[in-house]
């Protein structure tokens, strides 16, 4: 290749556009600055939708705790000792938000627990009277 004074004079012009196009590091860092502070922003937005969402399932839990504890029932597994017998939930058996299992305690005082397909809710006190 043959350098002439018009393809050197090209080469060093496109040399100067590149180099005039990059950024200095200030400029990068402030690039990253601002968009650390753009992903901040986004994280702290879904952390808040999450913590709402967490709320409300405790809520959904302490409403549910609060409707079946207390509550009358009647065991109903055919073939169970206790089958037949009214009991009173007193509490969820475990720590799930959503409970399959329940203990109660029956007119007789024998404390047990049984899944809730085990048992029947009978009316509330005020809806009988």
């Amino acid at each position: 290749m043959i350098l002439t004074y018009s393809s050197l004079k090209a080469h060093c012009v496109s040399v100067d556009a590149t180099m005039s196009d990059r950024k200095t590091s200030k400029q990068i860092q402030a690039e990253i600055d601002a968009l650390t502070d753009q992903l901040a922003a986004t994280l702290r937005l879904e952390i808040a939708e999450l913590q709402e969402q967490v709320d409300q399932g405790e809520a959904k839990y302490q409403a549910l705790l609060k409707r079946m504890i207390g509550r009358q029932i009647r065991i109903t597994l055919q073939g169970d000792p206790l089958y037949g017998m009214e009991a009173v939930i007193t509490g969820p058996r475990g720590k799930s938000k959503k409970p399959m299992y329940w203990w109660f305690r029956t007119t007789t005082g024998i404390e047990a627990y049984k899944a809730k397909t085990s048992f029947k809710l009978l009316p509330l006190e005020s809806e009988s009277a």
